[in-house]
């Protein structure tokens, strides 16, 4: 295993650590809500908050599992050109789409930590049932889209040391 393999594997590893954070979201949005439906007709008291929080939640659940999403090859790929080309050419695609992908989250990275930077400085706040900072969900999004531009950089770079498969269908795995 190559020094570049096994960065491609911890950096998985990682994500899979987020993935986690993500599944724990998810579930605690679920118990919440259903706590939340139950308190409101059975005892015709809902959980104060239920909104922000879960609000709160869809991002940590959304953008800590993007990029371990795409490092699983989840994302949906078009191969409609790419399939009829030679290999060498179709691999030449992908690693420039990988590079695109890249650079267009680094700049969308760039663009939620201003947004959450600005957030930060005035201590902007949801005003619903209860007072909640929304700052913090603002670097989680910048958090997860650095993340994914890591990502597709990896994967550019995988794509660049796999040997060419003699179907269409490449894996991760191979690096």
């Amino acid at each position: 295993m190559n020094a570049f393999q096994r960065v491609y594997r911890v950096y998985g590893r990682l994500l899979r650590g987020f993935g986690l954070i993500s599944e724990v979201a998810t579930f605690v949005m679920m118990v919440l809500v259903v706590a939340n439906v139950l308190g409101r007709y059975l005892f015709n008291k809902p959980l104060t908050g239920t909104l922000e929080f879960t609000e709160s939640l869809l991002v940590l659940i959304i953008f800590l599992s993007v990029a371990l999403t795409q490092y699983d090859g989840g994302h949906i790929r078009v191969n409609l050109i790419t399939r009829r080309l030679p290999r060498t050419y179709a691999r030449a695609l992908t690693v420039i789409a990988m590079l695109c992908g890249a650079a267009f989250f680094t700049w969308c990275g760039y663009a939620a930590w201003i947004f959450a930077a600005q957030s930060y400085s005035f201590n902007e706040q949801e005003w619903g049932e209860v007072v909640f900072p929304l700052w913090p969900m603002k670097f989680v999004v910048f958090f997860g889209i650095a993340l994914l531009a890591i990502q597709f950089l990896l994967d550019a770079v995988a794509e660049t040391m796999m040997p060419i498969a003699a179907d269409d269908e490449r894996s991760m795995e191979h690096i």
